[in-house]
């Protein structure tokens, strides 16, 4: 649910959660988001949390007021560099929830955020995100390399906070949007939280961008070892991270500056959108802005 906030009239969501449902998702969320050094720490991609309020009609529930994100999806990647960019605010901000035990448990796409504000020309509508969100008027897009978002991640009604001392706990598990987990096949198992994360984004990143784009194929080999059915055979975030880093760095800033080619393009609209980017990408370099869109802290 959005709503405008008095104070300064920011447009916010409300999350309504029922504590006795999700009993750490309220306890997560002031940890992550309204504790420091948690809170102003540049790793941490948690949602940001502005208040929780407690309803005055029913004490099992609490609302969570959020900004006003919107999918990750929403709109394409202009280059290869703005998605490598996205990739690895995720790899980062899963490495700052595994650092401080925690496992999310429910990574996919629609949990997976993105902050509208440098890539809209104004505040989207909820469902129709091409108009204004009072609906009176259209509204444009910009490039991320033009103007640098960052990512976050929602929804900890999953997760767990795990023991500092264990660095391979084993939990009884959930459901999560991803259904394609090889763990879930055994739900009366005990497993590793850590490693359904790792495989979770893995999957989210090939399902979703991958599969759907002829641009992203340096990233095959760590994807392909993220997604192991064995979980013994994945790699931990940190090593993962450090192989995304490592293919990072291997991949030249032509090849970052060059276009994300999706696989559902017409011929006639794809050699539009690459004259399109040729100038572009002629602008970007004249005027410095890096390959890779980092936000500011």
């Amino acid at each position: 649910m959005d709503a405008v906030r008095i104070s300064d009239g920011r447009i916010v969501v409300l999350k309504r959660v029922p504590k006795s449902t999700y009993p750490f998702e309220e306890g997560l969320n002031r940890f992550l988001s309204m504790s420091d050094p948690q809170a102003s720490d540049p790793h941490n991609h948690a949602v940001p949390i502005y208040d929780i309020l407690q309803s005055p009609l029913d004490e099992d529930i609490v609302l969570l007021v959020m900004p006003y994100l919107i999918r990750i999806d929403e709109l394409k990647f202009a280059t290869v560099g703005e998605a490598v960019e996205c990739f690895r605010q995720l790899f980062e901000g899963l490495q700052f929830l595994h650092h401080h035990h925690i496992a999310h448990l429910d990574i996919h796409k629609n949990n997976i955020m993105m902050d509208p504000t440098p890539v809209f020309s104004d505040i989207p509508h909820p469902t129709h995100s091409y108009k204004s969100y009072d609906f009176k008027h259209s509204i444009s897009t910009r490039t991320r390399t033009s103007h640098p978002t960052k990512y976050f991640y929602i929804d900890f009604g999953f997760s767990w906070r795990l023991p500092s001392d264990d660095p391979s706990p084993r939990i009884g598990l959930g459901v999560g949007g991803d259904k394609s987990v090889p763990e879930y096949e055994d739900r009366q198992g005990r497993h590793d939280p850590y490693k359904v994360d790792v495989y979770c984004l893995g999957s989210t990143i090939r399902q979703y961008f991958m599969d759907k784009s002829y641009s992203l194929e340096f990233l095959r080999p760590i994807i392909t070892e993220m997604v192991q059915q064995d979980p013994a055979q994945r790699p931990s975030v940190d090593k993962a991270f450090e192989q995304f880093e490592q293919l990072r760095a291997s991949v030249s800033p032509w090849t970052l500056r060059s276009r994300m080619v999706y696989e559902d393009e017409l011929p006639l609209g794809r050699l539009y959108r690459g004259c399109r980017h040729a100038i572009r990408t002629a602008f970007w370099m004249a005027t410095g802005r890096p390959a890779l869109p980092t936000p500011d802290a």
